[in-house]
């Protein structure tokens, strides 16, 4: 017979909820300083701790002897510790919150196995945090009652945590939204803990969110422009499509594009049209790795020309999120990248590719590091990229692809002389030598570079940075050389664009290299778009842009016919309100930014506030999110444009 306790004992109960609560409140002051504790968030951190630590209580007492009740308890809190950690890592790392729906493109994770291993080392500290409560009552066992016995307070802790949870999310209407009607792990997170937005994130792989589309049009249209340039947009019949549509949410789809506006053409419409195009995404690039003196290339190509000063690139799921971003105008979410894009089923018929092909240009594809990572190889295909080369199908035939990060200047050198000797070419450059870890004894590129930045006089890790991103400098100086040399500058439009900011970065490290003070919130994301061809005159453009504009704002210049209404980003050039927004849905305009966090407004003059602004901006934004998320899932393009 197993042995009685004899003396008074902590109940596990009380060990479970205090493992959670401890594990909760250090993973908020680590990812959102201390004032995160200072409100009603903790209540609903402490309501649903006690509901699981219940739970844990009753399934620990399943097993019927104390040893094994032991052995389940100290295993449990010890997963849920490095559970923990390891989601603190992934939001210090990535600047995404971690998601059990990432899992399914956690290959990128596995991929750079080194680079997290370096990361944990530097984050040991907080390691160390998050194994406390196991180490304590590893300590403390003998004390610990593992009683398979059920006492009433427990029950009655179980219950009254319910009806008060009940009563707080029918009270708090943010919370019961976010619960129930909203789709947004960054909010459920940050607002609810890890512990809720895990639960829910579980519960929606089974039973999605279906969020609601609101008809907005935040752009006013002018009729007598309308007269001058038109819309971009096609002729589609969409009272035919609702008429036969039996699944009501492509129904309201249908509704919603009907009555929106699209965007206007304008003075820049055509402006580049029959011209070639050289295209880098470029990786981990920001504004802060660019100066005359060290990267002079992308400096004059940021400067000349076009200069956005109010660009950015929302980190939204590392490189795949920015790269489906920058290749389709839409937001990344998540089931649609693993469900949807990296699988290449879906039907494209504005993928950058296919539209340049259909001109005939002769488009190809290139990317130093292996070329099926994350399924490159078949979402690229799918927009139109047939002719794509990578390391493991060619590239490493015609250069050193065994370095890490392999060199931009290097892809580009084998391959330029080949590109421009077509009459018409669009050119798609996957980059990888600014990737992280940014240090001279793991970073190739950096040490490459190391010289270069010799009398830089900042910490390693920038210093690091920059010279990372002087290959890529180079890379776009041998671009811009070899057009020269066979007089094809003036006809060639060179495109850059970052996936993401710097996000392993700490924001100190960031700030040694920033021009200004930036957050973590809005300007960490803040960044730079070259948008660059010989023959443009210097001009300023500072309207708010995002990297989703990038796809429609050459679509227009290119004067190629495109819905603009089903693309979420919108030609700069067009009268369209400058909007940036983030996962969480916090959003920047020309007229004051919104954090999500708090829900509150920080206007950015003191001019009048249209009517409802704030909530009509929201509701756009949501709607967006939603949309771009709708599009991918039901093959939206396919029903509406006639895929085969």
């Amino acid at each position: 017979m197993e042995k009685r306790d004899t003396k008074e004992k902590i109940n596990m109960l009380f060990i479970y909820f205090i493992s959670i609560i401890f594990y909760e409140l250090t993973y908020q002051v680590l990812t959102f300083g201390i004032n995160n504790l200072f409100s009603s968030r903790t209540l609903y951190y402490s309501l649903f701790a006690l509901i699981s630590s219940v739970l844990l209580t009753y399934i620990t007492r399943i097993f019927k002897t104390s040893i094994i009740r032991r052995r389940v308890l100290l295993g449990i809190v010890l997963f849920l510790g490095i559970y923990y950690f390891a989601s603190f890592m992934f939001k210090d790392m990535f600047n995404t919150f971690f998601s059990i729906r990432l899992m399914a493109i956690g290959d990128q994770a596995v991929a750079f196995a080194s680079t997290v291993v370096i990361e944990v080392i530097k984050r040991l500290y907080s390691l160390i945090l998050f194994i406390l409560p196991y180490l304590f009552i590893l300590r403390y066992k003998r004390n610990i009652s593992y009683s398979r016995k059920f006492k009433l307070y427990e029950v009655l802790v179980l219950c009254f945590s319910i009806i008060f949870l009940v009563v707080g999310l029918n009270v708090n209407k943010e919370v019961k939204e976010l619960v129930y009607n909203i789709d947004n792990n960054a909010s459920d997170v940050e607002k609810l803990g890890v512990n809720v937005s895990t639960y829910l994130d579980l519960k929606r792989i089974f039973i999605p969110v279906k969020e609601e589309i609101v008809i907005n049009n935040i752009d006013e249209v002018d009729e007598e422009k309308v007269k001058e340039y038109g819309f971009n947009k096609v002729d589609i019949d969409f009272d035919s499509l609702i008429a036969n549509e039996s699944n009501k949410e492509v129904r309201n789809m249908h509704e919603y594009f009907k009555n929106s506006n699209a965007t206007l053409k304008n003075d820049y419409t055509g402006l580049f049209e029959g011209k070639n195009v050289i295209m880098f995404m470029a990786e981990s690039l920001n504004s802060i790795a660019i100066s005359e003196k060290y990267t002079p290339t992308l400096y004059k190509l940021s400067t000349d020309g076009y200069e956005f000063t109010n660009f950015y690139t929302p980190v939204n799921m590392s490189t795949l999120g920015g790269e489906f971003q920058n290749l389709t105008g839409l937001f990344a979410n998540l089931s649609m990248l693993s469900n949807k894009f990296r699988r290449g089923t879906n039907y494209y018929p504005y993928g950058i590719g296919s539209i340049y092909k259909s001109l005939g240009y002769d488009v190809s594809a290139y990317h130093a590091n292996t070329y099926t990572f994350q399924n490159r190889d078949v979402y690229l295909k799918s927009l139109g990229f047939d002719n794509y080369l990578g390391k493991g199908n060619g590239l490493e035939k015609l250069m050193n692809c065994n370095q890490w990060p392999q060199s931009d200047y290097d892809m580009v050198n084998v391959t330029i002389d080949d590109i421009i000797s077509k009459d018409k070419f669009f050119a798609y450059y996957v980059s990888v030598s600014g990737h992280m870890t940014w240090t001279f004894g793991s970073n190739d590129m950096s040490r490459r570079n190391r010289d270069a930045v010799a009398d830089l006089d900042v910490s390693e890790e920038a210093k690091a940075y920059v010279a990372a991103n002087i290959e890529l400098d180079k890379a776009l100086e041998l671009v811009v050389n070899k057009l020269k040399e066979a007089d094809k500058l003036d006809d060639t439009v060179i495109v850059v664009v970052a996936d993401h900011y710097p996000y392993s970065m700490e924001l100190n490290t960031i700030n040694e290299l920033s021009t200004y003070e930036r957050d973590l919130k809005f300007e960490v994301n803040h960044s730079t778009l070259i948008l660059y061809n010989s023959t443009v005159e210097h001009q300023v453009i500072d309207k708010v842009t995002t990297q989703l504009d990038v796809l429609p704002t050459l679509y227009n210049l290119f004067n190629i016919e495109y819905d603009s209404r089903l693309i979420m980003g919108k030609d700069i050039f067009s009268s369209s309100e400058g909007l940036a927004y983030f996962t969480d849905r916090s959003w920047i305009t020309s007229k004051g930014r919104y954090n999500a966090s708090y829900g509150k407004f920080y206007p950015a003059t003191d001019e009048e506030l249209p009517e409802d602004y704030v909530k009509q901006i929201n509701n756009e934004v949501s709607s967006r999110i939603s949309l771009s998320k709708l599009i991918m899932e039901h093959d939206y393009y396919r029903k509406v444009l006639g895929g085969e």
